[in-house]
């Protein structure tokens, strides 16, 4: 499985967006046309500043999506034999359980980490500087 790490809480919001798309795809059989209408609009709204507000991991999925669209259109034109199309397809939906699931470990991590920190004394504070 892949290791996942980040720094900083920003790395956060990009890896919720990819965890929030791909679970819409898991489940998109169960909305209606305009559940989903709405879903994508809320998915392809860009920030104020994408430059600086939008982190590496973000770019990089929605690039992975664009190219997943062209290779299922690519599929659809039959310019890609059938074998070729599900081995794509087959090491897409492994990669895509294998980030889930570094995702949620390195949530869980995260957690872990923060209840052990130490916490601050409540004692007094009179004469400390």
């Amino acid at each position: 499985m892949m290791k996942i790490e980040t720094g900083s809480a920003r790395d956060w919001q990009g890896f919720s967006q990819i965890l929030e798309v791909m679970s819409f795809l898991e489940e998109i059989e169960s909305y209606s046309p305009d559940q989903i209408r709405e879903s994508v609009e809320q998915f392809c709204q860009l920030p104020a500043n994408p430059g600086q507000t939008m982190s590496l991991e973000e770019v990089v999925f929605w690039s992975g999506v664009a190219s997943g669209m062209e290779f299922m259109r690519h599929h659809e034109e039959e310019t890609m034999d059938a074998a070729s199309t599900e081995r794509m397809l087959l090491f897409a939906s492994i990669f895509s359980h294998s980030m889930k699931n570094a995702i949620v470990d390195l949530a869980l991590g995260e957690l872990e980490s923060e209840q052990h920190k130490p916490r601050g004394s409540w004692g007094s504070r009179i004469g400390r500087r």
